[in-house]
């Protein structure tokens, strides 16, 4: 049987080293976001005070919906720190045995029955109830005085909000088969992320469909001259030039991986040692292959959930052959990225992260040594 990652039940949460990960990451988009905001902001302040020709006004449409996005960053992340404020995790994580109900009247909130009879509701996503229901248990910091408590699932870097739910004729939910470690594509965690991958291989269409807009802009923005359009439709247009080449690069991946998840009749898990991380640089490990042969690994499009997972138990799931690019999961866990694999090699040689990639790259520095 797998293993998966756990936080730790014997340090207070805050402690817990993937759960650090979590909160982390928080922290890295809420800065991205915020610096997205300010600069739309700065750009919006400027547009008011240029004629309201066209390409200006057009500017000015792109730059407040650029603004309406990067204000989601501290939002967002207001609302996923609040276990830190209200102290939750001052205490250890509990493992709990839990059921997933249903509530008569409330379709869109998600109602966890633990084993002590308490039943957690929340928004949880997409995810972690699927991983609740396979596994049947969850793991709880609280609930607190007010009844406010936060959970986590095994194999997800991620915490949700919860509360005591009020008294209601909760109806149990049908519990799932577990799914035997078989072929990947018939694991219904695996084609529930397959879709994240599949959309991998249109990754050029990040850089191509903002060209065309920058493109757009800049036309409309040459007769009457609208400095605001010419500014901002340029910026656009270079900075997805800029990206292109990769974006082009990591389709051609992703298109390899999915074609080998496709192929693969099982998962082969690899003991992987992961390299310590340094900003700019991809995550990266040494694996052992079959027949003891060592193989630098490098995720070239790092997924949370899943570097996490190979950081707690030193084991990577790929599907399919071992080429060039694998597909990178954990079973009967929705979560899947892609690797590089250069076989007999122990040093990277890729170059540096292209700088504007960053900006979407998770901050690892919180992984275990």
């Amino acid at each position: 049987m797998p293993q998966y990652l756990e936080p730790r039940t014997d340090v207070p949460a805050k402690d817990d080293w993937s759960t650090g990960l979590v909160f982390q990451e928080l922290r890295l988009v809420r800065a991205t976001l915020s610096a997205v905001a300010l600069v739309s902001a700065t750009g919006i302040a400027v547009c008011l005070f240029l004629p309201m020709v066209l390409g200006n006004v057009v500017a000015t449409v792109v730059l407040s919906l650029l603004f309406l996005v990067g204000a989601v960053g501290p939002l967002m992340h207001r609302v996923e720190t609040l276990p830190v404020r209200r102290g939750l995790l001052e205490e250890p994580w509990r493992r709990h045995p839990a059921t997933l109900v249903r509530h008569p009247d409330d379709k869109y909130a998600t109602y966890v029955r633990l084993a002590d009879g308490v039943v957690l509701e929340g928004f949880l996503g997409d995810d972690l109830p699927d991983v609740v229901r396979e596994f049947g248990e969850i793991f709880v910091c609280g609930p607190d005085s007010r009844g406010k408590a936060v959970v986590r699932a095994a194999g997800l870097a991620k915490t949700a909000n919860a509360k005591v739910a009020r008294p209601a004729a909760f109806e149990v939910q049908e519990p799932v088969q577990q799914h035997e470690i078989g072929r990947p594509l018939d694991d219904p965690a695996v084609l529930k992320a397959l879709p994240g991958l599949v959309a991998g291989t249109h990754a050029a269409l990040g850089a191509v469909i903002p060209a065309v807009i920058g493109t757009v802009i800049v036309v409309t923005s040459l007769w009457p001259i609208a400095p605001a359009g010419l500014a901002v439709g340029g910026l656009i247009v270079v900075l997805s030039l800029l990206v292109l080449p990769s974006t082009i690069e990591l389709g051609r991946w992703y298109r390899d991986a999915v074609q080998g998840m496709h192929a693969a009749q099982g998962w082969t898990p690899l003991p992987v040692t992961l390299f310590p991380w340094k900003p700019g640089r991809l995550v990266a490990g040494l694996a052992t292959m079959g027949g003891g042969r060592l193989a630098l690994v490098q995720f070239v499009d790092p997924d949370l959930h899943v570097i996490a997972n190979i950081a707690d138990t030193g084991t990577m799931w790929i599907a399919g052959v071992h080429g060039d690019v694998v597909a990178v999961g954990v079973p009967r866990v929705p979560v899947l990225t892609i690797a590089a694999v250069q076989p007999d090699s122990d040093t990277p040689r890729e170059a540096p992260v292209p700088w504007i990639q960053r900006l979407r790259t998770p901050d690892f520095s919180g992984l275990p040594r």
